[in-house]
């Protein structure tokens, strides 16, 4: 026995102190009680709760947030929760420890998608800006659009016409081009999404679908754009304008979720132009007829009133159809001007005059229904969707409807290899109102058309009111009978494969499929603007369809060494598109029973023209990210396309970008400062190209060209004089853009600000250059002329109340954008619509869009003022006199008898 008790002596003996006070603090431990919360004071769950230098002892908080531990009364506590920052919290003897987490700013960062991958938002080199489902949805947009106007510093989303699902323009840090498009590329879950569009219906029309419309924003996880070299870059020549890429969502692991959206909306126009009423209106023109005898020299014969100073009954006479003399066969009431103020008796109605603006607009209802099941386990995912849109416009019997439906399938089928099928169906009915248009446009009609009329005029053989003489159509009349319909069927598809060799080597190879086919029916009935006689109706009748097939093969190297971490990618991709087009027109119907549904009884002006073509895109492509102690970031890209659209010699061309980021805010001097959560410096410099000309432009183009031959015509083909000769040295168009960034979080993130600065200019633009007529040709597409875009772009956000149930953010944007002309031979001048195809010009050092004409300088008061200036100097008195009250204008230069 004293054996057995010597031997435990001498073990206790060489026990290590740490031993023993371990032991002894196991058995002084007591119970730790708390509830961890966060910052609005909401309990968090599953939050894990450990000793310090104990693995072994620790627990999670329950759905109320509370915890219990056992520790001893000198322990220390951890507290983690992913998302929130780490807390050691001393026990110091306490029954009681309550903790309050806060965010980690870094940690909730989120990853956002670049070209060909994704990073966390915190090691971006380039400027990038997102936007996540539940911003974009905020306002309930029935297009994607519509969700991003206003909410990325320099970018500009526009609709030349407000119809539902007519056509928009994007423009990211302005425009580089003013010939070809200025569209940036589209990017839907990782394939070029390019859906062309259904033509216009005539000269005149300016009206265009939106090609993102038939993409439900219900489905969209995320919308990313990048707007720099270094971020664009990747994509080459198409990513001159920028690119948007968008993500649409997918399942994710746990219990399958059904979801049910519905969304009523109320539509009014904002604000209706004031317009003289009836009364006014007769006044008006009373007033033209009294001018013109004190000021014009009108004659007697031109001195009779519009309107009578007095209301009277006239007599209607005929001939009689025996005798031949004309006899009384009714009266009419000759309303005065002011009786259309007090009202007066119309066909056994009180009539006031007609408010043609209230005649074509209503108040819309718009309609959006959405369906959503999805879920997956660690295998895969999935997600179902299906979708019903009804938006009525604000004009009369104009519309857009849509069907869609998605699915999003991916699927790991061992450890080494993962499948995925993304695709997507949409089908729309959109009918347009006459808005954009260039010639018998609804709204100036409207605007303009005489109020003094009434809407029905059973005396007309249409029934309506008619107004020709003035160049415009009934508004009432065209709003219910003229018919502008087309109808769009959309299918995309996005699959992938990707085998996992290693965790840092992955190989990923993708197809893509897109068909888009737009059939458009137009009529205009014998009673409307651009169908009444001679041309007694006209119809037209048009398809289009658009293929795309692309395939991407990537191999992507991810690994983290130590402080250094690399990711390379290297790819090629291959892209080819096909379209075909049918159109037809007629005039000259025996009735508008049929309308266009029997195009054959239009007996003249009939034409028949069809179209078919391809172009192919090949590139190889290569980035390296590489990341040194987490706060040096550098990223390289370079991209060789090659284009069917450009000459042989032009055909291939490389674009390169870089990029350097500096995390200022790991770095010690500043973290000692305890202000700013994240200071991040950006600097990138890049180029891109641009092909924004028609496919054949290098090749010639023959068209269709009777001749004569014994006696009678003969199909022939000859050059196309219209479209130039063979444009053979055509090249890319080339921008190189500079950019400097500043990202700023501080106060716990509650202030964040995003700063870029940057230069572009885009160089050999794609412009038609004026050539001798003797050549047989006027113009021919060639390479020459720069424009140059500066600006800064401020975005934040702001969180200035964070309290228990309550917060209140803020997010704000403002850009600045210059851009100048350059490098052209001569003054030039847009197209934009007939009859004022000199308005905007574009000059050297002027930017884009300049205006030229005009400068009102105030009103001539009198005579002598009038006579005072040299271009009237030697009028006649009455031309003098007729000047009075009119608009002068500025010199700009000398004037001369010559002027």
């Amino acid at each position: 026995m004293k054996c057995i008790v010597g031997i435990l002596l001498v073990v206790l003996m060489v026990v290590p102190n740490g031993l023993k006070a371990e032991t002894t603090e196991v058995f002084q431990a007591s119970k730790v009680t708390g509830v961890v919360l966060d910052e609005l004071g909401e309990p968090v769950i599953g939050v894990t709760v450990r000793v310090k230098n104990d693995k072994r002892n620790g627990t999670i908080t329950n759905a109320d947030g509370r915890y219990v531990i056992s520790v001893s009364k000198n322990a220390t506590l951890i507290f983690s929760y992913i998302g929130y920052r780490t807390q050691e919290v001393a026990v110091k003897g306490r029954n009681t420890v309550n903790v309050t987490l806060s965010e980690d700013s870094q940690m909730l960062e989120e990853t956002v998608v670049i070209g060909y991958g994704s990073v966390k938002k915190r090691d971006l080199t380039g400027a990038v800006s997102s936007l996540k489902s539940e911003d974009l949805l905020k306002t309930n947009p029935v297009s994607i659009n519509q969700g991003l106007q206003g909410k990325m510093a320099g970018v500009n989303v526009s609709q030349s016409d407000g119809a539902p699902g007519a056509g928009i323009n994007i423009q990211i840090r302005g425009a580089n081009s003013f010939t070809t498009s200025t569209e940036p590329l589209y990017v839907v879950d990782g394939m070029p999404y390019s859906m062309g569009e259904g033509r216009s219906t005539d000269f005149g029309m300016k009206q265009s679908n939106n090609p993102l419309s038939t993409i439900s924003p219900q489905d969209i996880l995320s919308i990313e754009v990048l707007k720099d070299a270094s971020a664009t870059a990747i994509y080459g020549s198409r990513a001159a304008n920028g690119v948007v890429l968008i993500t649409t969502k997918s399942g994710s692991e746990g219990k399958t979720k059904v979801q049910l959206s519905a969304n009523l909306s109320i539509s009014n126009p904002v604000k209706r132009i004031d317009v003289l009423d009836a009364c006014d209106y007769a006044l008006y023109r009373n007033e033209r007829i009294t001018n013109g005898l004190l000021y014009d020299g009108y004659s007697e014969a031109d001195s009779s009133l519009e309107y009578p100073l007095q209301g009277y009954w006239s007599e209607i006479k005929e001939p009689d159809p025996i005798t031949g003399e004309m006899v009384v066969v009714g009266k009419e009431y000759k309303p005065s001007p002011w009786d259309y103020r007090n009202g007066f008796d119309y066909k056994g109605k009180m009539f006031y005059g007609t408010n043609w603006q209230n005649q074509i607009f209503q108040t819309a209802i718009s309609q959006d229904y959405n369906v959503t099941v999805s879920g997956g386990d660690k295998k895969g995912s999935y997600m179902y969707s299906g979708g019903y849109t009804d938006q009525q416009g604000v004009i009369v019997n104009s519309y857009y409807r849509r069907y869609t439906a998605r699915a999003n399938n991916n699927r790991k089928i061992n450890d080494f290899l993962e499948l995925g099928t993304n695709i997507s169906f949409a089908t729309a009915d959109n009918r347009f109102a006459r808005t954009n248009s260039e010639t018998y446009g609804v709204i100036p009609a409207a605007i303009s058309f005489n109020p003094t009329r009434p809407v029905f005029d059973p005396d007309k053989d249409s029934g309506f009111s008619e107004d020709f003489s003035t160049g415009l159509a009934n508004p009432y009349l065209t709003v219910h009978t003229e018919k502008n319909i087309q109808e769009t069927l959309n299918v995309f598809i996005s699959s992938f494969g990707e085998l996992k060799f290693t965790d840092w080597l992955r190989y990923r190879q993708k197809f893509g499929y897109g068909y888009s086919y737009y059939e458009r029916n137009t009529y205009n009935n014998r009673w409307t603007g651009s169908g009444i006689s001679p041309t007694n109706g006209y119809a037209t009748k048009s398809d289009d369809a658009y293929e795309s097939i692309t395939t991407e093969s990537l191999l992507t190297f991810d690994k983290k060494i130590g402080i250094h971490a690399v990711n390379a990618m290297f790819g090629m991709t291959y892209e080819k598109y096909m379209w075909h087009s049918k159109w037809m027109a007629a005039s000259n119907f025996p009735n508008d029973m049929n309308e266009d549904n029997v195009i054959q009884a239009g007996i003249k002006d009939r034409r028949i023209e069809s179209s078919r073509g391809k172009s192919q895109l090949m590139s190889y492509l290569f980035r390296a990210n590489y990341n040194l102690l987490d706060r040096y970031l550098f990223t390289f890209s370079m991209r060789r396309d090659g284009s069917s659209k450009l000459s042989e010699s032009h055909r291939w061309d490389n674009f390169y970008s870089g990029a350097i980021a500096w995390r200022l805010s790991d770095e010690a001097f500043l973290k000692r400062l305890n202000f700013f959560d994240n200071l991040k410096l950006r600097v990138s410099a890049g180029q891109t190209g641009g092909q924004g000309v028609s496919a054949y432009a290098t090749r010639s183009r023959f068209v269709t060209s009777d001749y004569g031959m014994g006696g009678s015509l003969q199909s022939g083909m000859a050059e196309d004089r219209w479209g130039g000769p063979a444009a053979t040295l055509l090249k890319w168009e080339t921008t190189n853009q500079f950019d400097v960034g500043l990202d700023i979080a501080f106060l716990n993130s509650r202030v964040n600000l995003t700063v870029d600065a940057y230069y572009k200019k885009t160089k050999d633009l794609l412009l038609d250059k004026l050539i001798p007529m003797s050549s047989g040709f006027s113009r021919i597409q060639a390479n020459y002329g720069n424009v140059t875009n500066k600006g800064l772009e401020i975005s934040g956000h702001f969180i200035p109340v964070k309290v228990r149930n309550f917060l209140w953010s803020i997010d704000a944007n403002i850009s600045f954008n210059r851009n100048k002309v350059g490098g052209l031979d001569s003054d030039q001048y847009s197209d934009v619509a007939w009859g004022i195809e000199n308005m905007f010009l574009v000059r050297n050092g002027e930017p884009i869009g300049t205006l030229y004409g005009y400068v009102e300088d105030g009103f001539y008061d009198n005579e002598a003022e009038v006579r005072a200036d040299p271009y009237y100097r030697n009028e006649t008195d009455s031309k003098v006199k007729s000047m009075v009250g009119e608009v002068k204008y500025k010199k700009t230069r000398p004037h001369t008898d010559n002027f």
